[in-house]
């Protein structure tokens, strides 16, 4: 393991009347807003070792955690093997598959276009890629964004073997069109992949340029996220994390990495808890989106019929542990992923794995504990 912390944090004060001490108090105690909190030497021991038998018990080869504000990392923590065969152990510069956090870079490479001017989320997007199947008439980039759309999830279809093969758009196209549209546009609210390829070839056809330069030119380079780029698999990535599987009897087994062309920015990025943390520096502040855009980016979208999906253009809205918090998971090939923004309280929490198929909430919701104070008098009803 390899771990390190930095805890200069400034604990708000409570500011109570005196008139009306004793109702002022209960009521402050109870509106009070969780804060971060410097975690004592135990608290972080507990979490080391819930994360090393929780890491066991799941076979999951490498875990990398880490706690994030205004760009830096507050604490770091590496568990286990980025590669097993090579006994390599992950660290802070290994780099992981994040499957659909991938999506947040596609969306805001599109609200880039919209502040050139160069695109209205209300276009239709026939208007961009008009081969499209007469089926998918009158669906716009909003509803591709906030998964409106009604156009049937290619990975729901075809499964995440696909991304295993090289396709072409048009095989993708061609899967999602073998099913009916799963209801009429901006009727209801439906997980689908498909939405975000479609939104990744309408941002090369706009910019003239392959996905990968795009979100290099436009977001990458100028943030200085060096280790966050697509995940070709015949690249020679420094740091690459391998990833894993198990079989039917929980023996640990190898995953083909991702095929660009299977997802585009779907899911097909990878990156390192370095990066992420840059990344969720320019989202507090205006170096890369305007405060427009992110508004608009992290307004829920609300359909006819259904529930409320809490979620807006590559961001899951929904509170997280009764904190308000903008959040995705990912998934692929051999990876596990979750990236949770807390906005009140001004942190991030990254957790990478390269295992599929395996749940990494529990391990974001012990690190949540651990380093915010007050969080058991929050109302989670």
């Amino acid at each position: 393991m390899n771990t390190f912390l930095f805890s200069n944090f400034l604990k708000p004060m409570l500011i109570v009347s005196l008139s009306m001490i004793l109702v002022q108090f209960s009521i402050g105690i109870s509106q009070a807003k969780p804060t971060l909190d410097t975690p004592t030497t135990q608290s972080l021991s507990e979490l080391e070792a819930f994360i090393g038998e929780f890491s066991r018990k799941k076979n999951i080869p490498g875990v990398a955690v880490a706690v994030a504000s205004k760009g830096k990392l507050l604490y770091f923590n590496a568990y286990g093997m980025a590669n097993v065969e090579l006994s390599v152990p992950v660290s802070d510069k290994t780099v992981f598959e994040i499957g659909s956090i991938s999506k947040q870079f596609v969306s805001a490479a599109t609200m880039l276009l919209v502040e050139q001017d160069k695109l209205k989320v209300s276009d239709p997007i026939h208007l961009y890629l008009p081969f499209l199947p007469s089926e998918w008439l009158g669906v716009t980039v909003h509803q591709l964004l906030t998964h409106t759309s009604g156009i049937p999830d290619y990975e729901e279809i075809a499964s995440y073997d696909i991304y295993r093969l090289r396709v072409t758009p048009e095989d993708i196209i061609k899967i999602a069109q073998s099913r009916p549209m799963d209801f009429e546009p901006g009727t209801g609210w439906y997980y689908s992949n498909t939405g975000y390829y479609l939104l990744s070839m309408i941002v090369e056809k706009i910019e003239g340029l392959p996905l990968a330069k795009v979100l290099e030119k436009r977001i990458f380079a100028p943030l200085k996220m060096t280790q966050t780029r697509m995940a070709d698999p015949e690249a020679i990535i420094a740091h690459r994390a391998s990833g894993y599987w198990v079989n039917k009897t929980n023996d640990l087994i190898n995953r083909n990495p991702t095929e660009t062309s299977s997802t585009l920015g779907a899911g097909g990025l990878l990156s390192s808890v370095t990066d992420l943390a840059k990344w969720d520096k320019a989202l507090s502040d205006d170096s890369v989106l305007s405060s427009q855009s992110k508004e608009q980016m992290w307004s829920e979208v609300l359909v006819p019929r259904g529930k409320n999906p809490h979620y807006g253009y590559g961001w899951e809205l929904e509170d997280f542990e009764g904190l308000p918090a903008t959040f995705h998971y990912g998934q692929v090939a051999g990876f596990n992923t979750e990236f949770v923004r807390l906005t009140e309280q001004g942190i991030a929490i990254i957790v990478f794995t390269n295992r599929y198929r395996v749940n990494v909430e529990p391990i974001t919701k012990k690190v949540l504990y651990t380093f915010i104070q007050g969080l058991k008098s929050v109302d989670k009803d």
